[in-house]
């Protein structure tokens, strides 16, 4: 079922993520909406620097829903990234400052949950 519709899942997963762009562009406004504050300085360019990043992991997902001779490394790094993030916030859970984090660790975790069976699947 999800190799059958994975060229979906890649668009809808590539275009959430893509979403980072506004913490690179409006850190103010996106953390605000998570109930988040981003320091001056360091912290800051870091955050903007994440949300770039972000944006272009979703950019190169929804380019791999074009190109499936490319899914699989794409899909990998993607996964790879998102496992990492999911297991930071799971490791941060009870820490208040990180509370506006929990929902990434849902979308992301199904994300790699998705992208997981795609490869195993893949992989036979």
């Amino acid at each position: 079922m999800v190799v059958k519709h994975f060229t979906l899942v890649l668009y809808v997963t590539g275009i959430v993520t893509m979403l980072g762009i506004l913490q690179f562009l409006l850190p103010d406004v996106a953390f605000g909406l998570a109930g988040l504050k981003v320091g001056e300085g360091a912290g800051l360019a870091f955050a903007k620097h994440w949300g770039l990043m972000a944006f272009c992991f979703g950019a190169l997902l929804v380019y791999a829903a074009k190109h499936p001779e490319l899914r699989r490394p794409i899909v990998i790094a993607a996964a790879v990234e998102k496992l990492g993030l999911v297991v930071l916030i799971a490791l941060g859970w009870n820490d208040p400052l990180l509370a506006g984090l929990r929902p990434i660790l849902f979308t992301d975790g199904a994300s790699v949950l998705l992208y997981g069976i795609y490869l195993l699947s893949e992989a036979r």
